[in-house]
């Protein structure tokens, strides 16, 4: 691919949405009108180091929801090209959802798993492709009794479930279906006490070896409790659980928690443990949206837990926190790879902007983050947004390996912020997207997240009540104002005027003139001038 910085601008009017910026390269794969891909970062983008190819995988749902069903879809690095259009490929036959998936590492077939619900309750189910993109699945039915099935294949082909059981809806278990289509004796993996009580399990499995870990959350306790269990053969033999010890987040501040489906495991390439994990803070019983960090935790590194980023009341700019919604904390979502050349270490995840939020369900817009590691997780280069703040919602990140010199990950771009399923806005068309970045990361993260031949001037909400959020882009160094007139031409106030760099900015108006007194309701203009360039948008004040 070569080393790049390009700025792909895609425009999906016809499906409502807005014009999306991004460094590095993006594409779209596939669509979904529900936004709830899922809880925690279940995996569903898979890179194939061996073979380079892209697998990607996700829930599909059109108006009707007897149509949901899981989707895949497939970059052949031979032919440097995706096997379907943007549908993706219909992967069960009948109703499904809410699985993850992997790839089989001696034949590079992409295997997922998915649940359904029968006459008899809901069930585990699955898919095996038999040869390489071709689309022609191979199904396996597991027993009756669980739900939340998520997937890891081991270097030996055994493939490895972590399930909820539907019975009691909290104690999770284990399964092995190996070889395809035979299943072993299920396995009660969390002790009498500390089940999740939520689907909050990730499985992860070794490509060298058969090593499995299967992490999760007691998210019955107060302050919530991490765990994770190991196998070493193929999930033949499990070792007692082992309780994460909590990282020192927030310097003192208040108790840390893990926070609700938040840990994700990872083997490096000698086999060693990775976890990353979103904490958020425990004040008495109550577990604020804001702050919270991003922590990684090796057993081999000294200390064990690093920092990778935090946002907070630091980052998170206005008066007050305003929600990010159903299942989330300001930032989490964290996912984790390492790149095989070097054993660079790289984290994704999803953090929200209190500057950005949607008028229409009043929820905040997330954008993604990543940063990387080039000692083992010790130390973390400063994070990098490499999504730009604008009318959409950028959630679900999940980085899935290395292809030549990107990092690949795959997100949603959601058009309105909250989940139309929980009347939340309207229902929209949402492009499921993986994105590559050049890596690594050296001078990236000193250019702006955004680079445009022409400035660019943007206000949300609008109209307004009390405050607006007015974004702006600057494609080079300039003295540059920020100016609101009144509908006659006025000057009302003059936000600033000063020489800036090149970037992507945020400033806020709250509807208060040069006289520090409220302005009437009424039609405003607000105008941005650099030394070559004059930028005019209309804006409305409200009471």
């Amino acid at each position: 691919m070569g080393k790049f910085v390009k700025l792909l601008i895609f425009n999906l009017l016809i499906f409502n949405l807005s014009i999306v910026f991004a460094i590095g390269r993006t594409e779209v794969v596939g669509y979904t009108k529900l936004e709830q891909l899922c809880g925690v970062v279940y995996t569903y983008c898979r890179v194939d180091q061996q073979r380079h190819n892209i697998h990607v995988y996700w829930m599909w749902q059109d108006e009707v929801s007897a149509n949901r069903n899981q989707r895949y879809n497939f970059y052949d690095y031979s032919t440097h090209s995706w096997a379907w259009t943007d549908t993706g490929k219909k992967v069960f036959p009948i109703r499904s959802g809410y699985g993850s998936m992997d790839y089989d590492p001696i034949t590079g077939c992409g295997v997922a798993s998915t649940q359904h619900t029968g006459s008899s309750g809901v069930y585990v189910e699955l898919a095996r492709d038999q040869a390489l993109g071709a689309g022609l699945f191979q199904y396996s039915l597991m027993p009756v009794g669980f739900e939340w099935p998520i997937v890891a294949v081991t270097h030996n082909q055994a493939i490895h479930i972590a399930a909820i059981s539907q019975l009691d809806g909290d104690s999770l278990w284990y399964v092995r279906n190996y070889p395809f289509g035979t299943w072993g004796t299920p396995i009660r993996m969390a002790n009498w006490g500390n089940d999740p009580m939520f689907p909050s399990q990730v499985i992860n499995a070794s490509k060298n070896s058969n090593k499995v870990i299967i992490s999760w959350e007691d998210n019955g306790t107060r302050p919530e409790i991490g765990y994770y269990r190991l196998s070493n053969d193929g999930g033949v033999n499990w070792q007692p659980q082992v309780q994460l010890p909590f990282p020192p987040a927030f310097s003192g501040e208040t108790l840390p928690s893990f926070m609700i489906a938040g840990l994700y495991p990872m083997f490096d390439n000698n086999d060693n443990l990775h976890i990353v994990s979103q904490v958020g803070p425990q004040i008495g019983t109550n577990q604020p949206m804001w702050p919270a960090e991003i922590w990684h935790y090796s057993p081999v590194n000294n200390p064990v837990w690093s920092r990778i980023a935090r946002r907070g009341a630091d980052t998170i700019g206005g008066s007050a926190p305003f929600p990010v919604g159903y299942n989330a904390i300001a930032a989490c979502r964290a996912s984790i790879i390492q790149n095989p050349a070097n054993n660079n270490l790289y984290v994704s995840w999803e953090a929200f902007d209190s500057l950005n939020y949607e008028p229409l369900t009043g929820l905040l817009r997330a954008d993604i983050w990543i940063s990387e590691s080039r000692n083992n997780g010790l130390t973390w280069q400063t994070p990098l947004r490499i999504t730009t703040p604008n009318t959409t919602s950028k959630r679900y990140p999940c980085v899935g390996g290395i292809v030549d010199d990107s990092l690949v990950l795959a997100y949603m771009i959601d058009s309105i912020a909250g989940f139309w399923i929980m009347s939340q806005g309207r229902e929209t068309w949402n492009p499921i997207v993986v994105h590559r970045i050049p890596i690594p990361l050296n001078g990236v993260e000193d250019q702006p997240a955004f680079v445009s031949n022409h400035p660019i001037l943007i206000a949300e909400p609008n109209p307004f009540i009390f405050h607006t959020a007015i974004r702006y882009s600057l494609p080079a160094q300039s003295k540059v104002s920020l100016e609101i007139f009144d509908a006659s031409g006025r000057l009302v106030k003059t936000l600033f005027n000063e020489l800036k760099r090149s970037g992507v900015y945020t400033t806020t108006w709250n509807g208060i003139n040069y006289k520090d007194a409220e302005v009437k309701s009424g039609v405003y203009f607000f105008t941005l001038k650099t030394s070559n360039k004059s930028i005019t948008n209309k804006i409305i004040k409200t009471k």
